[in-house]
C-alpha cells in the first residue's frame, strides 16, 4: 500500500485502465514505467511526483527539483534524507516538482527497493514548494490546487488560462470572496502596457489613473494615484505590475 514518503513504481500506461485519472493529466516523455515519490494518500488517490535520474534542463535551471539523499542525515535543503532502515536508490535520483500527479491507489506497485523518505523531510519539501509558488513561473510550474474558501480580499491568486495559452494562468487580486464565486481585478505587467511606456503619453492619462502600481515600499504613484502596498511579509510580484 502506498504511504507518504515511499518510492513506488508507476507501471506501463497500457496496464492501467483507461478510466484512471492518471491518463488525463499532463505527462512528460517517459512518464510511465518509472519510480515515483508518494507525498500524500487519501481514501481514493495517491498523490506523487515523478522521479528521474537527470532532471530536464529547464527544470534544473529553475531549481524545480530536489535530490533523494543516501543517508538519514542530509543538511542540504535541496536533498531529502532517508527514513531509518530505508534502502537507497541505486542511481542518483531527483524529484521533479514541476507537477504533482495523482492516481488511484490500487494502480501503483512496489518499487524494487524499499526506499522511504524521512517524515521530517515533509517540511523541507513544503518549503521548496512554497518557494516555487512564490516564484510565479506561469510557463512551466503547475501550482498545487488550493482551498480558496478562506482566501482574504487582497490575496493574489492565479486564474487559469484556456488550454493552448502561452501561460498556465494570469494573476488576479481578490476583492470579495463568496466562495465559490469571487470578485477580482486583473493584474497586468507594466512593461507590456502602452499606458506605461516612457515618456507617458497624455492620451492614456485617464486610463493610467484607473491603475494602481503594486509596490513593496511606499512611494508616490503615477498621475497622482496611490500605490498598492504589499504586506511586509509578502513576496514581491515577479515583475513590475
Amino acid at each position: 500500500v502506498p504511504t507518504p514518503g515511499k518510492v513506488c513504481y508507476l507501471p506501463p500506461g497500457g496496464t492501467i485502465p483507461p478510466t484512471s485519472i492518471v491518463h488525463i493529466q499532463k505527462r512528460q516523455c517517459g512518464f510511465f514505467k518509472h519510480p515515483v515519490l508518494v507525498v500524500s494518500v487519501d481514501s481514493v488517490y495517491a498523490h506523487f511526483y515523478a522521479l528521474t535520474r537527470n532532471p530536464p534542463v529547464a527544470i534544473a535551471d529553475l531549481k524545480m527539483c530536489l535530490r533523494l539523499g543516501n543517508t538519514q542525515q542530509e543538511d542540504d535543503p535541496e536533498v531529502l534524507a532517508l527514513a531509518e532502515g530505508s534502502c537507497r536508490m541505486q542511481n542518483e535520483t531527483w524529484v521533479n516538482l514541476e507537477q504533482r500527479f495523482k492516481i488511484e491507489i490500487e494502480h501503483l506497485q512496489p518499487w524494487s527497493l524499499d526506499v522511504t523518505i524521512a517524515a521530517s523531510e515533509k517540511a523541507k519539501l513544503m518549503r521548496k514548494i512554497d518557494w516555487l509558488e512564490a516564484e510565479q513561473n506561469r510557463f512551466i510550474y503547475k501550482p498545487l490546487p488550493r482551498d480558496l474558501s478562506s482566501a482574504l480580499p487582497g490575496t493574489v491568486v492565479m486564474l487559469p488560462n484556456p488550454p493552448g495559452s502561452n501561460t498556465l494562468g494570469a494573476p488576479v487580486l481578490i476583492l470579495e470572496n463568496q466562495y465559490p464565486r469571487m470578485r477580482f481585478l486583473r493584474i497586468k505587467l507594466l512593461h507590456n502596457s502602452p499606458l506605461f511606456r516612457q515618456p507617458f503619453d497624455p492620451v492614456h492619462a485617464k486610463a493610467r489613473a484607473n491603475c494602481l502600481v503594486i509596490e513593496k515600499q511606499l512611494r508616490p504613484g503615477h498621475d497622482g494615484t496611490y500605490v498598492m502596498l504589499l504586506q511586509p511579509w509578502s513576496p514581491e510580484m515577479r515583475e513590475k505590475s
